[in-house]
Order: C-alpha cells, then sequence, then structure tokens
C-alpha cells in the first residue's frame, strides 16, 4: 500500500473509533480542515476529503505514524477519561492497518487526543 492509502485508512479508522467512543461529542475540524471543506466544495471535488478533527503523520525516522485527534467532549464526562478511552480504541481501531491483516507488520501508531471544547 502507498503512504497515502495508508493515511486515509488510518484516518477513517481513528474518526470511527472516536465516535463510537463514550462521552465523545464530535470531532472539531482545524483550519486546514476548513479551509479544505471550503475548498472541496468550491471545486466540486469528487474525491472523498479525510474525515475532520484527524490527522496522521509518518515519522521519516523510523516509519511509525503519529495521530492527532480533536475532539469535543460531553457534558458530564470527564476530559481525562474520554481522552484516554479514544486513545485506547484508535490504538486498537488502526493496529490492523498497519500490522496488515495477518499482524506481521512492524507499525506503530502513537496517539494524542485534543479535547478542544465541552458541550
Amino acid at each position: 500500500m502507498t503512504e497515502r492509502i495508508v493515511r486515509s485508512e488510518l484516518e477513517r479508522a481513528a474518526a470511527a473509533a472516536a465516535r463510537a467512543t463514550d462521552g465523545v461529542a464530535f470531532l472539531r475540524p482545524g483550519l486546514t480542515g476548513l479551509l479544505r471543506a471550503a475548498a472541496t466544495s468550491a471545486t466540486g471535488s469528487r474525491y472523498a476529503s479525510p474525515p475532520e478533527g484527524v490527522r496522521a503523520l509518518r515519522n521519516s525516522a523510523d516509519g511509525s505514524w503519529d495521530m492527532e485527534l480533536r475532539l469535543t467532549v460531553r457534558r458530564g464526562h470527564r476530559a481525562a477519561d474520554v481522552t484516554r478511552a479514544v486513545r485506547l480504541a484508535v490504538e486498537t481501531a488502526t493496529r490492523p492497518v498497519v500490522q496488515g491483516e495477518d499482524g506481521t507488520g512492524g507499525g506503530r501508531v502513537s496517539v494524542t487526543a485534543i479535547v478542544t471544547g465541552i458541550v
């Protein structure tokens, strides 16, 4: 798989896992995501844009992946508990992507969950 395909699969798996985590209201797009969405709608691009609030970057030194998720937490949930649960869910959901379906790949994913608000 190419790096672009792996990145796309990682971002989609991470977004789905985070959204399904108890206490997560939604993933929050950054400025780049907002500009990308505006440009995509203006140009009528038929390509799917990456999920909002998720960014995957490849570490060129060791080939690992750094995932960053920006999320908004539901009121009544502790932010620390939600971020811990999101990190675990994302690590579990992305493991098959970086290690391959048979588990023989050596990829690693490091997950950072950032709470940007509470609703």
